[in-house]
């Protein structure tokens, strides 16, 4: 697979596991999820996959994303774009920062997708290395301005 062709599908991709999300967290009732991207030898490529488990509703998806993991920063920096603009302002649903957590149990490099009933979905990237950090600079930066402007925001309100 060439960048290009990556380049090509990682809308949709993307568009397809915001899908997933929203779909996870309209749940009327509070649930806890979780998405693990990885990689899986496929027809003898590495592909990217990603893991979808909602323990309380009984819910495992598998998915064969279609990009070779060569090209996994590619999917990364489209998903992480779709997720800001979708979620930022959104009045029901939200992300967290971009979080790293190593213990003997697990280790997650990733966000938290959120919801006002307390729904959480730990969306692990699995990944690491310098241009993905370059890829989570900006994720947090625009995170970052937007909270920001809501802080503004505020202060404006108060005077």
């Amino acid at each position: 697979m060439k960048k290009v062709e990556a380049m090509e599908l990682a809308p949709e991709r993307s568009k397809l596991i915001i899908e997933y999300i929203t779909q996870i967290l309209s749940d009327s009732e509070k649930v806890n999820a979780r998405m693990n991207f990885n990689s899986a030898k496929i027809d003898n490529q590495r592909m990217c996959v990603l893991d979808i488990y909602v323990p309380k509703r009984n819910f495992e998806k598998h998915l064969n994303l279609g990009i070779t993991s060569e090209h996994d920063l590619v999917l990364y920096e489209q998903l992480l774009n779709d997720l800001l603009d979708t979620f930022l302002e959104h009045e029901t649903m939200g992300i967290t920062k971009y979080y790293s957590l190593k213990s003997m149990q697990e280790n997650f490099t990733g966000i938290d997708a959120v919801n006002s009933l307390g729904s959480k979905i730990k969306i692990n990237l699995n990944s690491s290395g310098t241009d993905f950090m370059e890829l989570i600079d900006r994720y947090s930066k625009r995170y970052d301005e937007f909270v920001g402007s809501l802080n503004q925001q505020e202060d404006t309100k108060l005077r």
